[in-house]
This record gives C-alpha cells, sequence and structure tokens, in this order.
C-alpha cells in the first residue's frame, strides 16, 4: 500500500465503497466486513497523503482548486461512510463519533472551499447546534434534499456518460476537462446531503446508545447481571421464570429479551391515544379448547330423546295424557297465536 500514489489509493477506496452500495451481501457478512476495513484503510492512506501534501489551502475557493485535485475533498466523507458500515464493534458509540468527526471535516472543508449552498448551511448550522427544527420544516427539507440528491444523481451518470464518450473518441467536440470537472463538483454536491443526513441519524443512533450505557451501568448497580455467560445465552423458552427474574443485558451490555426504552411523554400519549381496552392476547377457538381443558365446558348435547309411548293397558296413564292434551287445547283456544304480541294495535 505505501508503494500506491495519492491517486491509485483514492481510486481502490472508492472502487470498494461503489461495490459495496451494488452488493448483495449482508452488513454482517466476514467478507462485506473485509471489505470495509480494507477501503477505509486505502482512504486513510489518502488521507495522511492530502495532510503531507497540504494539497488544500484554506485561502483557497473552489475556482482555484485544480480539477484534478477536487476529488480528494471526497475522502473524509468515504471515510465517514464506511466507518457506519462496519459492525460487531464492541463499542458503537466510538465508531459513531468517529463517523460523524469525519463528516464533519468533510463538510467544514467544502463550506471552506465555498462549496455548501444556503440552505445546506442552514441545516448544518441546526446539526452543529444540535437543534431540531419543527416538524412541518424538517419535512421540507428533506423532500428538497430528496428532489435536489434525485435530480444531481441523474446529472452524475449524463456526465459519467459523456465522459466515456469523450474518452472513446466519439465526442471530440466537448472539452473533457470541463466535463470532468462538472462530473466532481456534481459528485461532491451529492455527498454533501448524504453526509449532511448521516449527521442527524448519528445523533440519533448516539441517544440511543447513551440510554443502552445507561441502563448497563443501572443493571451493574443492580447486581443483577447473570452470574455467567452460559445462562444468558440460554434460550428463553428453557426458563422457567423468563422475563420475571432475569435482567435486560447480559455482561457485554447485548439484550437478553425484548424490551422497549420509552418515556413519560411516549407513556402518556400511549395512554391518550391506544385504545380504551385490553387488545385480546388469543382467539376465541384457543380460549375454547383453553376452558374445555381445563373442564369448564360440558360436552353433549344432540337430539332430544324420543318420548317413551304409553301402555295401551296403563288406564291411569293413559287418562293422565288425555287430561294434559285437554288442558293444552284449552289453553291455546283461550290464547290464539300472536294474542299477547298485539303491542298498540288494540
Amino acid at each position: 500500500m505505501e508503494d500506491l500514489s495519492l491517486g491509485q489509493l483514492f481510486s481502490l477506496g472508492q472502487k470498494i465503497l461503489t461495490e459495496l452500495e451494488n452488493t448483495s451481501l449482508s452488513s454482517s457478512d466476514p467478507e462485506y466486513q473485509s471489505k470495509v476495513n480494507k477501503g477505509i484503510a486505502y482512504l486513510n492512506q489518502a488521507d495522511a497523503f492530502v495532510s503531507r501534501l497540504h494539497l488544500f489551502s484554506e485561502n483557497e475557493i473552489i475556482d482555484d482548486i485544480n480539477t484534478n485535485d477536487i476529488k480528494f475533498l471526497l475522502i473524509t466523507a468515504y471515510l465517514g461512510d464506511l466507518t457506519l458500515r462496519l459492525t460487531g464493534v464492541d463499542n458503537r458509540g466510538d465508531t459513531l463519533n468517529k463517523a460523524k468527526a469525519y463528516i464533519q471535516r468533510f463538510l467544514n472543508t467544502c463550506q471552506t472551499h465555498q462549496l455548501i449552498t444556503k440552505d445546506d448551511i442552514n441545516v448544518l448550522e441546526q446539526l452543529e447546534a444540535n437543534k431540531k427544527p419543527n416538524p412541518a420544516l424538517q419535512r421540507e427539507q428533506k423532500i428538497a434534499r430528496y428532489k435536489r440528491e434525485k435530480e444531481i444523481k441523474q446529472t452524475v451518470q449524463k456526465l459519467r456518460e459523456q465522459l466515456d464518450q469523450a474518452s472513446a473518441g466519439k465526442d471530440e467536440d466537448r472539452d473533457v476537462d470541463e466535463m470532468e470537472r462538472d462530473w466532481v463538483m456534481s459528485l461532491v454536491q451529492l455527498e454533501i446531503m448524504k453526509a449532511l443526513e448521516s449527521w442527524g441519524s448519528i445523533e440519533q443512533e448516539l441517544v440511543m446508545v447513551k440510554e443502552m450505557e445507561m441502563m448497563r451501568e443501572m443493571m451493574r448497580q443492580k447486581g443483577v447481571m447473570p452470574s455467567t455467560q452460559t445462562d444468558a445465552l440460554q434460550p428463553a423458552s428453557n426458563r422457567v421464570n423468563w422475563g420475571k427474574d432475569k435482567p435486560l443485558l447480559n455482561k457485554e451490555g447485548r439484550p437478553l429479551q425484548p424490551f422497549v426504552i420509552t418515556s413519560k411523554r411516549e407513556q402518556i400519549k400511549d395512554k391518550v391515544f391506544g385504545p380504551g381496552y385490553n387488545l385480546p392476547t388469543m382467539t376465541i377457538d384457543e380460549y375454547l379448547q383453553q376452558e374445555m381443558e381445563r373442564g369448564n365446558i360440558i360436552q353433549g348435547g344432540g337430539e332430544p330423546p324420543e318420548k317413551e309411548p304409553v301402555d295401551d293397558n296403563d288406564y291411569e296413564a293413559l287418562d293422565a295424557e288425555t287430561m294434559k292434551q285437554r288442558e293444552w287445547d284449552e289453553f291455546t283456544e283461550a290464547n290464539p297465536r300472536g294474542w299477547g304480541n298485539r303491542g298498540n294495535k288494540g
């Protein structure tokens, strides 16, 4: 790597980042992480080159910078992007802060050389002051950035195609140096928007990481951490009192059971906007099956039993049946069908 030039180091790092953006590998895949670390190594070496050569001066504006050198402004932006792709790191907070430092360096350099628009400067100042705009303004800013990003991506693709044609000798009328400068400038503008978006995401994740660290510390102070690593990694289905006598986190701070971090405001909101009843935890069929297993459901039923016929030789039974039939006939004559359901009809 030490024998590579600045341009070669940059090209190799840029190529790896492009491959990662288009790969089907999972971010936790060892091959993916190997590429991430290799790209970081290339670009860190390139960044050291830029510092030693004093390639950019604070007194220069973008018009003073050579076309071939403008692309090296992207080194810190790419380093921030690749650092955010690191997984399996013990301290996520350190990784986020490192990526944030790269992004801040990139944006500050672009601001020094007058590459940032007025709207982007407003967003940058809000991020630096850790202030959030009202939701409506924040939504408008995101929509505007999304539209701009889409347009710039189309411009980058178009200019890249024109450069390829010019390199192949198919378009000799265009100024290649001018096209290349426009292409690199468009890449810088695209990375500025990505950097602003990434910075906002980093701030949100840092809040979550801080809450997790506070929770780990609280668990340590209470002394309720699992006694052994084996117990911490035991499946929940094998634990009788899972969720009752076990902690949320293990010694390394990794979650042992699902939980939700919330605030008093969120709890109040859930009470106001949530349903005023408890949601069902089982279906009707599951409930009936459970009650049947407990013996709370009487089984049986079916067609009513047929009436046994009266013996012709049992005169008393025959007389009783006759009297019963007469009483029923007299009742039906005195109470015609529908007589008791006349309402206000008179």
